[in-house]
């Protein structure tokens, strides 16, 4: 029989082959077994982590955390009811002081015309005097008349301008006011409608990132069931090793056997089909090396996505709604004190009208007396005019003037009185309007923001609780991290030692076909005899099931990977 693979003999062509399997087994065993060390200690690692990774979310899935969203959402409520209340208010008190601005221009008026009477009545004193010259001693008796119009005009005078100033004072204080609400109510109106887009985002927002919280748990159980398999799945594939073994040792026996007949000489067709089972139980072997190399594979990816996963990010996540919220109720705050700034001065402008109207009132009263007293003064003064004659002309036309100055000064005090009391009555019905800018409203405010404090509490508990342990997984990921990256180098270094199994197999096939070349196809053998022969070793119905496909020359049978292995079980 003529030499093939550079003119080697074929038994020593599968004597190399058998030792290039022993060497294949001796380097597998020892990075298997390192393997196997690697991944006990891996597992170990990954639970740690797992069991740190548990006590954030338990932090998160306390049963306080459930408060949290409540609290958010009676904040905002009462927050735009506060605004609500706010605009309201504000358009209340500006009707308000519009209305009060149009009255006190009319008491203005009228005290003018109160004025001119003051005028009108000091030019009386003063024609009086002359007559009381003229009549000489019989007109001693109208001197009174004089000393009665010289007091009450200087008297009403100084009420006069008294009560002119503080009404004019008055007048300009509210048109300030409501210049001032006129011009900032479109401008509250918008910043308002952005603080309650706010708060209505920071509500979405809040409400989304709980959401995320309340989902962890069983997205961290989840992780937990996929790593617990991925590991077992690799305890499976290093325990099927021993069965890849054990396959190998078989096709290396099968080789020494064969290789024996063919230095005898015997290279017949059973040693050729000899040949063909061999190469597929180790085209076999190679498949299921593949699956549990991928297996191992996808178990590091699977524990490398934990270190880098959502859950690792709980701790910053629920620090982040911490800070979050934080930040809303400082908003809320400053929302409170500008508001506060507000109506502060609301309330001053409101409170002023207090004195004016104590003022208004005695000046009416002041002014009942003065026409009665007029009305009297002009009936003395036609008497004694009349007692006279025609001598007294003059006095009856000053006692007719102050008859005509009663009147108008009667008509002016009822329609002073008729507008004060209607400033009376628009600041009492204004008094509700002014109340909403009262300490009261604040109460549904500040006692939501009381609740949404405590929620506050919890998430920083929850924080504080994630940030601590958030700090360890990170540690512990590094290690996790070091200890895939060496798994990683075995893994390599087993790839390329199963490279020795591609050069068995090739070297058995070219064999196969330089011997199936040399014989010309000829030859038959006993198929029955071939596999008693050759299934004697088996162990496994997958090596009998690949023997019978290698004697029907048909393809190999599909890959029966049972690498789910035994469940483990993770912290």
């Amino acid at each position: 029989m003529s030499g093939v693979a550079g003119e080697e003999a074929p038994h020593a062509v599968l004597s190399r082959v058998a030792d290039e399997l022993r060497t294949l087994l001796a380097e597998s065993e020892r990075e298997m077994e390192r393997l196997g060390h690697d991944f006990e200690a891996l597992a170990r690692e990954t639970n740690a982590i797992l069991e740190t990774a548990g006590v954030i979310v338990s932090c998160a899935e306390s049963e306080r955390m459930a408060s949290v969203l409540p609290g958010v959402q009676k904040l905002a409520s009462a927050a735009k009811a506060f605004i609500r209340g706010r605009l309201q208010a504000t358009a209340g008190v500006l009707d308000t002081v519009v209305a009060e601005e149009k009255l006190l221009e009319r008491l203005t008026q009228l005290t003018r015309g109160q004025k001119a009477i003051v005028r009108e009545t000091g030019m009386l004193r003063v024609l009086t005097n002359i007559e009381v010259a003229r009549l000489g001693e019989v007109g001693a008796g109208f001197q009174y008349l004089a000393h009665e119009l010289d007091d009450f005009s200087q008297s009403v005078a100084r009420n006069t301008s008294e009560l002119m100033e503080q009404t004019d004072g008055r007048r300009k204080a509210i048109g300030e006011t409501r210049r001032t609400l006129a011009e900032g109510l479109p401008g509250m109106r918008e910043e308002f409608a952005r603080i309650e887009k706010r708060l209505e985002k920071a509500l979405g927002e809040i409400d989304a990132a709980l959401g995320e919280l309340r989902g962890t748990p069983q997205r961290f159980r989840s992780v937990v069931e996929e790593v617990s398999t991925q590991i077992a799945g690799v305890v499976a594939a290093i325990q099927g090793h021993d069965i890849t073994r054990q396959q190998i040792e078989h096709v290396e026996t099968a080789l020494a056997t064969i290789g024996d007949a063919l230095e005898r000489g015997d290279g017949g067709a059973e040693a050729r089909m000899g040949l063909a089972i061999q190469s597929y139980q180790l085209r076999n072997v190679r498949r299921t090396i593949d699956g549990w190399t991928a297996q191992i594979r996808s178990c590091l990816d699977g524990i490398g996505h934990i270190a880098s996963s959502e859950l690792m990010e709980l701790g910053p996540a629920v620090m982040r709604q911490e800070s979050a919220l934080s930040a809303q109720l400082t908003h809320i705050d400053r929302l409170e004190e500008e508001c506060e700034a507000g109506d502060a001065k609301v309330q001053a402008s409101f409170a002023g009208i207090s004195g004016l109207m104590q003022l208004v009132t005695e000046h009416l009263e002041r002014s009942k007396t003065v026409r009665d007293r007029l009305q009297l003064l002009m009936f003395n003064s036609i008497v004694e005019a009349s007692h006279l004659g025609t001598q007294a002309d003059g006095i009856l036309e000053i006692s007719t003037s102050i008859k005509r100055i009663s009147a108008a000064w009667g008509g002016i005090t009822t329609q002073s009185e008729e507008a004060t009391g209607k400033i009376r009555t628009l600041v009492e019905e204004s008094h509700g309007t002014v109340e909403s800018f009262s300490e009261a409203s604040y109460a549904g405010l500040r006692e939501a923001r009381e609740q949404t404090l405590e929620g506050l509490e919890v998430l920083r508990e929850a924080a504080s609780c994630a940030e601590t342990h958030g700090r360890e997984v990170e540690r512990a990921v590094q290690g996790v991290q070091t200890r895939i990256a060496e798994i990683g180098a075995t893994g390599e270094r087993l790839d390329a030692g199963f490279l020795r199994l591609e050069r068995a197999l090739k070297a058995m096939e070219t064999l196969r076909r330089q011997l199936d070349y040399e014989a010309a196809g000829g030859g038959s053998f006993d198929a029955q005899a071939v596999e008693q022969r050759f299934s004697a070793d088996y162990t496994t119905e997958m090596e009998r099931a690949v023997l019978r496909a290698a004697l029907a020359g048909g393809p190999l049978p599909p890959v029966e990977q049972t690498f789910a292995g035994n469940s483990v079980e993770l912290f």
